[in-house]
């Protein structure tokens, strides 16, 4: 498994986590993804391509208005 893959699967859990945490509080849990997808790039010592790929796929986890 890559390192990108890995932030994937991390970014998606943490996705779920905070939707089961307050699943009504929308602004909480986009920054609590966004917050983590910026830090989890940090953290495997992704290219910034790779961070961009991961922002745009933290996008996809936001909730539905």
């Amino acid at each position: 498994m890559t390192n990108y893959q890995q932030a994937k699967q991390q970014l998606k859990e943490i996705a779920k986590i905070a939707k089961q945490e307050k699943p009504t509080d929308k602004p909480y849990i986009r920054q609590s993804i966004n917050d983590s997808s910026y830090f989890i790039g940090k953290e495997l010592h992704l290219t910034e391509y790779q961070k961009d790929l991961l922002s745009n796929y933290a996008c996809k986890l936001h909730p539905k208005y």
